[in-house]
């Protein structure tokens, strides 16, 4: 069965946009608490609030923070739902909502003079299939450029005309265009119309219909551009007439403007200042979000994801396929192989002090406060990129020495049956990476710092008294103490017996490093 403007009426469908999804608290959590993208909830809210509004986002942060992972998580949800919900009329390729119709048929009888004005501002695909309609109620061709002609119409018949108008089902995807390898995806989105000598040609099996047209991009509304501050000033001269109205994305086509419905994200890890003074103009017409890199806990928790993603791929022999990864971390155990604490908090550590504090989300988030300024934002944005300086251990370089340190693990293959990853496992890989010697140093101490801290009481006061206390017990600390020490911070309360025993007997050595007096 055909849908019609008259049935969806019925069934109760009044439009679907960007503005109000983004505004539904179901799907912001939906997004907040995606895995693909941990912490930074304060940004992530921000972002939609701008996209919301204004259709257009630009993020601003640290190389290897997930901007780009975050705008296509962002834009997967949202597509995700507009495919659930939104209905166009038939033929549009910039997927104009039938709901605007809907709004039509109930005033159109206050106001026709408004009312052909909507007429008149939808696009000629949508034109063709109105005029249709109006053909078969009124036995009249009408053209919607003239508003006169269609003011002339008898409202009834304009109303029974707009309910017979055709819908369609949207289905709309996710583009990414990237400046360093596609420029061809480039001219498809500043370009538009592809075939343009069959703009207007007759119907086709190799293009869209009912018009010959293949369309760009952006007319589906929903873009990633990676890596702004690449693009030629050509080109972003050329998104200027996408980007001026503040309140979406503007399509030009046959002349007049079609706004589409859409959500256009930007990413830079480089600041503004980069793009020189002609670029300025075109840059300003973005809504700008700082993108700050994710704090202690968040940097840890995600180093525990990569690692069990590793873990899925080494032990089952399989391409890195994401939505395998995600079945078969849900429905296989890893058997007898795992990863020390120790050796995740050491990571995740050492990639937390590569980052200068005023790019941390804690600080960011107090930007308004004036703690960072945005010059010390972006004086740390310029910093991390110089080799000269300590080097930011991102995420990217993370997933390769994590994605090494499981690999060389001997012990995960061999038929062993039980393998933990330790932290000396950790640490030799990590030291191959060039990581500075002291950056290594300084990560070793805050995982000494945090397994002392989470052994003592919970709101023990640190005294001098406290400190020779903790001292005295550590010398004098015997081979079952630290088997419990091992047990409890391992989480290993539940497991037998015998296998406590061999994780025990192969994560003794890092332990006593840590605690022992004689390490220290």
């Amino acid at each position: 069965m055909v849908e019609t403007v008259s049935t969806l009426i019925k069934k109760g469908y009044t439009g679907c946009s960007v503005r109000r999804l983004l505004n539904d608290p179901q799907l912001r959590k939906q997004i907040n608490d995606d895995p693909a993208v941990r912490g930074n909830e304060h940004s992530k809210g921000i972002v939609m609030d701008k996209i919301a509004v204004s259709g257009k986002v630009l993020l601003i942060g640290p190389t290897g923070e997930a901007k780009t992972l975050f705008a296509r998580t962002l834009l997967k949800h949202l597509t995700n739902t507009i495919n659930e919900r939104k209905w166009h009329i038939k033929g549009c390729p910039f997927n104009e909502d039938i709901g605007y119709l809907i709004q039509m048929i109930e005033v159109f009888e206050k106001d026709p003079e408004s009312g052909a004005e909507v007429l008149r501002s939808l696009c000629p695909f949508c034109h063709q299939t109105i005029s249709e309609s109006l053909k078969e109620v009124t036995g009249k061709i009408v053209n919607l450029n003239k508003i006169d002609d269609v003011i002339a119409l008898p409202a009834k018949d304009v109303i029974k005309a707009l309910k017979e108008v055709p819908a369609d089902k949207t289905v709309v995807n996710v583009a990414q265009i990237d400046p360093r390898n596609d420029p061809e995806g480039l001219y498809m989105l500043l370009a538009g119309v592809e075939n343009l000598e069959q703009l207007f040609g007759s119907e086709t099996t190799s293009t869209f219909s009912p018009m010959a047209h293949k369309v760009g991009v952006l007319s589906q509304g929903f873009v990633v551009v990676n890596e702004i501050q690449r693009l030629p000033l050509n080109f972003l001269e050329a998104l200027m007439g996408f980007l001026e109205d503040p309140s979406g994305i503007k399509y030009s086509i046959q002349g007049r403007p079609a706004f589409v419905d859409g959500a256009m994200v930007f990413t830079s890890n480089a600041p503004l200042s980069v793009f020189g003074e002609e670029a300025q103009p075109i840059i300003n017409r973005i809504p700008e979000v700082l993108w700050p890199a994710r704090i202690k806990s968040e940097r840890i928790k995600i180093v525990e994801d990569m690692f069990k993603e590793h873990l899925t791929l080494c032990l089952n022999d399989m391409t890195a396929n994401p939505n395998l990864v995600y079945l078969l971390q849900k429905t296989k155990e890893f058997g007898g192989k795992g990863v020390s604490k120790l050796a995740i908090e050491f990571i995740g550590y050492m990639a937390d002090l590569s980052i200068p504090n005023a790019l941390k989300a804690k600080e960011t988030e107090a930007y308004t406060r004036k703690k960072v300024t945005r010059d010390m934002f972006f004086k740390s944005l310029i910093d991390i990129h110089d080799p000269e300086k300590t080097p930011h251990v991102d995420l990217r370089t993370l997933y390769s020495l994590i994605g090494e340190t499981v690999l060389r693990k001997d012990e995960f293959y061999d038929g062993t049956e039980i393998a933990m990853l330790t932290l000396e496992d950790a640490k030799r890989i990590v030291e191959l990476f060039d990581v500075p010697k002291n950056l290594i140093n300084d990560a070793i101490q805050e995982v000494k710092t945090s397994l002392r801290r989470a052994l003592k009481a919970k709101g023990s006061p640190t005294t001098v008294e406290s400190i020779s206390e903790d001292i005295d017990k550590m010398r004098a600390l015997t081979d079952e103490e630290i088997q419990e020490i091992i047990v409890r911070y391992e989480n290993l309360e539940k497991q037998p017996k015998k296998v406590k025993d061999q994780v025990v007997e192969q994560l003794r050595d890092s332990y006593e490093q840590l605690l022992l007096v004689d390490h220290i």
